[in-house]
Parts: structure tokens; sequence; C-alpha cells
């Protein structure tokens, strides 16, 4: 992770509390602030992770949209309908975003597939990646 990147987690579902944990975990020795809303989390962050079941991602992308430019806006969710295009509608425009989909193999076993837009800033796609695959190890080794 590029060092003084602000990351928020937003959204709801059973995601959320496991994404926040998985980072929490995986974050050894970065600083975590608890921000009194969602907007404040926003103005204050470089990234924007939300994670949201499809029926609830879009009033989750409603509440950040008009504070999400110049920020990477990663959207976490288990349904393939989410895709970038989908988001793209739903955020303002100059906003930087990565979907990300979740999926499960014939194990059982979760995992990511990513689409990213080409305003993304190169630097930041590893790093948004490793959250979210954080988060996807931690469930699968809890079973």
């Amino acid at each position: 992770m590029p060092q003084n990147v602000l990351v928020s987690v937003l959204g709801e579902g059973e995601y959320l509390p496991r994404l926040v944990r998985a980072i929490l975990e995986k974050a050894e020795g970065y600083d975590a602030r608890i921000c009194d809303d969602d907007l404040s989390a926003v103005m204050k962050s470089e990234i924007v992770l939300v994670t949201a079941s499809k029926r609830e991602m879009p009033t989750q992308l409603a509440q950040i949209s008009s504070s999400s430019q110049k920020r990477l806006v990663v959207t976490v969710c288990d349904s393939d309908k989410v895709d970038l295009a989908y988001v793209a509608e739903r955020i303002a425009s100059a906003t930087e975003l990565i979907a990300a989909v979740l999926h499960r193999d014939e194990q059982g076993r979760l995992y990511a597939t990513y689409e990213i837009s080409q305003k993304a800033r190169l630097f930041l796609h590893q790093p948004c990646r490793d959250l979210v695959n954080a988060m996807c190890d931690a469930i699968n080794e809890a079973g």
C-alpha cells in the first residue's frame, strides 16, 4: 500500500464487517480512524471501498456520488451485474472506478475479478486488489 493513502470503507451487508476486519488484520502498523459519517470518510480518503448487494449498491453510491470526484471508488459486490458500466452510470463522472465482483469457485472459495476504469491511477490498482483479496482470504480461512 502506498504510504499516506487514506482508505474509507462504506456500505452494508455481510461483507462490510469482514472487509474491515481483514484490512485491520492485514494492515499491521496502519492508523485506523472512525469518521462521524460516510461523507466525512469519503472527503478524507483517496480510496473509497463500497460494499453492498446489487439491490443496495445504488443507494450506497448515491450517498457519495457528489463527493467522490478525484477519488478511487472500489465497489465490492457478489453480483456480476455490478460491473464498471453499472457503477459509472451511478457515480460522478470524474471519479476513478474499480468494480470488484465476488465469485465462488468449485470448492466454494471466494475470489474477486476486477474491472478498472482507464482513469484509475496505476499505482493504486494493486493496493485496491490487495484490500479486497485480503477480505476473500480471511473469509476462505474462516471456512
